[in-house]
């Protein structure tokens, strides 16, 4: 659908724009891993986790909605 195109084409740009905040996406949305999951894996802390997950959502949201 047109919907999913437009998620792929957003996410795209998320990953040359904050490649960091795709990271996470990937791996939450795609992967489903919990918070602490991603963080393990990312090497990173769960809140930065949380911070790029507000982040990318909030960016993504506002990228489809335009």
């Amino acid at each position: 659908s047109l919907e999913i195109l437009a998620f792929d084409e957003a996410f795209l740009r998320l990953e040359r724009e904050h490649p960091k905040a795709a990271a996470v996406v990937r791996l939450r949305f795609y992967a489903g891993l919990s918070v602490e999951e991603t963080a393990a894996a990312l090497s990173v802390s769960p809140r930065t986790v949380n911070r790029e997950w507000t982040f990318a959502r909030a960016w993504l949201h506002g990228t489809l909605g335009a």
